[in-house]
């Protein structure tokens, strides 16, 4: 693990080895099957999701049981309590699937603009050094008053956070399959999938029991927020806050 004052400065560390590269890759197949099952964005912006139906899409944990135990895998939640604390809760599990050629622009989760937590990017399939990882500005989290625009390409998105201070760097972490990196939710990130083959990954997002978290509906501000909480599994310490639904480990069922 990167030293704390290395994640700070930088708001990532990694690449850390979680998994063999085969675990991963069966994981990743797992994700696949159960990408069809839960509600993206893409189905329900715009309308009313029923998340009885579909589930949110980063709700895995509450649904699939290699999910929740991932979440509360012994080395992530080492991690996680070096940044947040003892208590911490996994509020959202996703996948993520990347075809050659796709992009996801600079972005700060929205849901980090309204609480305090930190990320873990797990890729499972097809992560490929310098071609389909997960990119950083680092030091952007540091920023005030400078909003990521996920309409400028790398150069211009690390200048643009250069003249809010000089020592943002943009970093390119060499990610393989089985290994992860940590962010802090405040830190710009992307990705671009150039290589040959489809890109699968894991995010798994925590924060301290004392955030009450939300499901944003819409991605502008002010952001419309879902009026029943998120699933929340805690994964280390207590919660003496009970501002969040805690579940348990979800049951296998066949299919």
């Amino acid at each position: 693990m990167d030293g704390g004052d290395s994640f700070a400065r930088r708001g990532w560390s990694g690449p850390h080895r979680l998994m063999p590269s085969a675990d991963a890759r069966a994981l990743g197949a797992l994700a696949v099957a159960c990408l069809p099952l839960v509600s993206d964005p893409s189905s329900w912006l715009g309308g009313t999701p029923d998340f009885k139906t579909r589930p949110w899409y980063k709700s895995l944990h509450a649904h699939v049981p290699a999910f929740h135990d991932l979440a509360r895998h012994p080395a992530l939640v080492a991690v996680v309590t070096g940044v947040l604390g003892a208590d911490v809760i996994a509020w959202g599990v996703s996948a993520m699937r990347k075809a050659p050629g796709d992009k996801h622009p600079w972005h700060v989760d929205i849901e980090h603009a309204a609480w305090r937590g930190v990320s873990v990017f797990l890729g499972l399939t097809g992560t490929v050094p310098g071609q389909s990882g997960l990119k950083f500005i680092g030091g952007s989290h540091r920023l005030r008053g400078f909003e990521c625009d996920p309409a400028l390409d790398d150069a211009e998105a690390l200048a643009f956070a250069r003249a809010g201070d000089p020592d943002c760097s943009l970093d390119y972490p060499p990610l393989e399959d089985g290994e992860f990196l940590l962010f802090d939710g405040p830190v710009w990130h992307a990705s671009h999938n150039t290589g040959d083959g489809t890109r699968i990954a894991a995010i798994l997002q925590y924060a301290a029991p004392s955030s009450r978290v939300r499901i944003p509906l819409d991605f502008r501000s002010p952001v419309t927020w879902q009026s029943e909480g998120p699933p929340c599994v805690l994964v280390a310490g207590t919660d003496r806050f009970g501002v969040n639904r805690l579940v348990g480990r979800p049951q296998s069922r066949r299919g």
